[in-house]
């Protein structure tokens, strides 16, 4: 076996120490996958892939897909990988913002496990609830009572509980508890791009006035989505444009 891609089908780890003191481990295929994102690829044991990091394999260089060792790992779910590289030194910050961290590939996912071993991301919410927050959310999103419902909204103290809220909130039940997570000083700059996400925000702005007069519900999606923006445009002016 003279080259990284056999290896990594064999994965088999006495072959990848003996290919580390050979070859080089920093070397590129066609598609400008490093070893270590091949090793990712293929799943191979976190005991092959330390031995690259012993070696200096580089944590940062990306492919021609513009991802990392990193997110590889989280794009094929290597648990033991994502550790391994977060113990060695992967980055997880952006300077293009949260959106574009490891730790919301595996948020967008769905991946909350994994998404949670990146919590000290800049901006990152735990996914994870406990039974009690559990509880907790199941008594928000059940309320009848639409306004008892924004009160209790209103009355939390949680950036997980309001980031939870919002992602398991049923959109066809109207924009006015939204009202409240957004005003809510708790409330993450993450849930306000969730939420806008999830309200269509694009949709809305770009109605004529036509559209939306007469129509309340209309009126209030794009209320929310007006509020939205601006306040995201505030707090990231680079990443919301």
């Amino acid at each position: 076996m003279t080259n990284w891609s056999e290896i990594a089908r064999t994965k088999n780890v006495h072959a990848v120490r003996t290919a580390a003191g050979e070859l080089d481990v920093n070397e590129r295929d066609e598609r400008g996958r490093t070893p270590l994102m091949l090793f990712m690829t293929y799943k191979l044991p976190t005991e092959a892939v330390e031995i690259l990091l012993e070696r200096g394999a580089e944590l940062e260089v990306t492919d021609k897909l513009g991802e990392t060792a990193l997110l590889k790992a989280i794009k094929f779910h290597q648990e033991g990988a994502v550790k391994l590289l977060l113990k060695y030194g992967a980055q997880i910050d952006s300077p293009r913002g949260i959106r574009d961290t490891p730790w919301n590939a595996a948020a967008s996912r769905g991946d909350r496990a994994l998404a949670d071993l990146l919590l000290d991301t800049r901006g990152a919410v735990r996914l994870t609830l406990t039974s009690e927050e559990q509880a907790q959310l199941d008594a928000l999103l059940d309320y009848e009572d639409q306004e008892a419902q924004i009160e209790a909204v209103r009355a939390l103290d949680s950036v997980v509980l309001l980031h939870a809220f919002v992602s398991g909130y049923n959109w066809d039940d109207g924009a006015e508890p939204m009202f409240a997570v957004l005003e809510n000083p708790a409330c993450a700059e993450i849930t306000l791009l969730e939420m806008y996400d999830l309200a269509d925000g694009d949709y809305w702005l770009q109605l004529r006035e036509d559209e939306v007069e007469g129509n309340e519900e209309r009126s209030r999606f794009r209320k929310l989505a007006e509020k939205l923006r601006a306040k995201l445009q505030a707090a990231m002016p680079e990443e919301f444009r």
